[in-house]
């Protein structure tokens, strides 16, 4: 009996596994999704490496291909190494794309992809360039930004090979192109344009080259400069009228409040010709920074109002100072460089929107100094107050959706079914003090620099003083509250909102559960 009860549990077993690796081919699968998945396959062990070899030997997608052999380096032992080499010599029905996927697979678990038999692979897929990128670029922002996605996938040395080959191709967008990849947050492939620029004989290249000049610092700076020099002896100079454009005016910005998974919206929108924008939508995160893109180099006002106008609402984006925006910004790119997470191809492609503006990647802190904070935290009327900040619509996104929050939302309806009276009031306190110990205590602090960056925002936009204060006593007082935090009136509120939202959720026919990959555990337990 209780070997038939070891099989049926191995069965379950082979199902979560089957599950969580289709569960990597959403098309929305976040990268901190994918480690949650990993960390999952790697409690399975052996079990669940069968499998994702499997996959590798049959996926023909490039981007699935990356993910599936990422989840690899989540097993311990390493004869997996033997079969990703294998898979990558002998799979013959692959396309350039999931070719180099596997090569920068490789390359990441130390393979030397440029020695035989793997620097064969690297021939094949170099050649098609010339014919490949001209049909792309007459697809304009649209094959621009494929161009991006797919070489950002692609193993360093492929990279190079490609932005030297580019100095062949015979095509005046290829300049365009390229000076959207001076980008790049990468000093040798930085260092491999701006050479690849010096050898394009176009007074063209010469103008991409005095604008990287510019506005780069060293040493790329004086890199453009030798480019420069050596396009001069062959009478190819920058055009002066172009090295005297300014840079337009600003229309608006735009930014949203944190949600309760720790995102936020910010839009860019600058002037271009008379009656046309152009614009640029982040979706930001606060530890992964830029995890979304996207937008027009020209459109027209028109259009732009049109959709913007329900976005807005949709978002909470409020108006903000240009260079409080660009703070935010230089905040998130500091985010995606300190959590290695990649930028969207859509960003590169987009970012001539910033032109003239310092885009160094640096951390944000706000500024609080008009405000005593020891004061605020020890106040009880603001403490008290903390309750009803959800009533703002600062704080609409502000609950949490995780399957956990569907447990104890279930155990609320299923207390209100059976209880009354102080039995119920006493039942619901044992359920929220769990919610807290469970959920809240181990994030606090994300909860904390939460509040601190809402009111900042309260504060950028001008609201009520008392507003702001509260919301900075709600999050100093989490520092030094010595009571259980289902007491405190702040994060009291956040679980019944978030097991209420989930309540109403249940009640009409949705359960999170059912759906783990939508839920945001990642993002509150991470």
């Amino acid at each position: 009996m209780e070997r038939h009860r070891t099989l049926d549990n191995s069965l379950k077993e082979r199902h979560d596994i089957i599950r969580l690796l289709k569960q990597v081919e959403r098309e929305d699968v976040s990268f901190d999704e994918i480690d949650t998945i990993g960390r999952s396959l790697k409690l399975a062990g052996k079990r669940a490496l069968t499998p994702l070899l499997k996959r590798l030997w049959q996926e023909t997608d490039g981007e699935l291909i990356s993910r599936f052999a990422y989840l690899l380096d989540f097993f311990d032992e390493e004869p997996w190494l033997d079969q990703l080499i294998q898979v990558a010599l002998r799979r013959t029905d692959l396309d350039s794309s999931a070719k180099s996927a596997l090569l920068g697979a490789l390359q990441d678990y130390g393979v030397d992809i440029t020695t035989p038999p793997f620097a064969n692979m690297l021939d094949d897929l170099g050649g098609p360039l010339a014919e490949t990128l001209p049909r792309m670029l007459d697809r304009g922002e649209e094959g621009l930004i494929e161009f991006m996605e797919d070489f950002l996938q692609y193993p360093q040395e492929m990279q190079t090979a490609i932005i030297q080959e580019m100095a062949q191709i015979a095509d005046p967008r290829v300049l365009q192109l390229l000076e959207i990849m001076l980008g790049l947050d990468s000093p040798e492939l930085l260092k491999e344009i701006v050479t690849t620029l010096g050898k394009i004989r176009d007074s063209a290249a010469a103008d991409v080259l005095a604008r990287c000049a510019a506005a780069k610092e060293q040493p790329l700076a004086d890199l453009c400069l030798r480019s420069l020099r050596r396009l001069a002896f062959l009478d190819i100079t920058p055009s002066t009228s172009d090295l005297q454009l300014s840079a337009s005016q600003f229309h608006v910005s735009w930014a949203s409040p944190l949600d309760g998974a720790g995102y936020r919206t910010l839009w860019f929108a600058r002037w271009g010709g008379p009656g046309m924008l152009s614009f640029i939508c982040l979706h930001l995160h606060e530890t992964t920074g830029v995890r979304a893109a996207w937008g027009s180099s020209s459109i027209s006002v028109t259009e732009f109002d049109n959709i913007s106008r329900d976005r807005v609402i949709e978002d909470g984006l409020v108006r903000v100072d240009i260079s409080y925006a660009l703070q935010l910004l230089r905040d998130a790119l500091f985010r995606n460089r300190d959590t290695l997470f990649q930028l969207p191809p859509e960003y590169y492609v987009l970012k001539g929107i910033f032109k003239g503006e310092e885009l160094i990647p640096t951390p944000y802190l706000p500024d609080f100094t008009e405000f005593d904070l020891n004061a605020l935290a020890h106040s009880t009327k603001l403490l008290m107050d903390g309750a009803r900040l959800f009533e703002d619509d600062c704080f609409a996104g502000w609950y949490m959706a995780t399957c956990r929050v569907y447990d104890f939302a279930e155990e609320w309806i299923a207390l209100e079914k059976k209880g009354d009276g102080k039995s119920l009031a006493k039942g619901l306190d044992a359920i929220l003090d769990r919610y807290c110990r469970d959920l809240i205590a181990p994030i606090v602090d994300q909860i904390r620099n939460r509040l601190l960056l809402t009111a900042d925002l309260l504060l950028k936009t001008g609201r009520e003083r008392s507003l702001v204060e509260t919301t900075l006593a709600s999050a100093m007082s989490l520092g030094s509250f010595a009571m259980p935090y289902h007491l405190h009136p702040f994060i009291r509120q956040l679980a019944l909102e978030s097991m209420d939202a989930a309540r109403v959720a249940l009640d009409e026919g949705y359960d999170l559960r059912e759906h783990p990959h939508e839920a945001d555990d990642d993002e509150w337990l991470d």
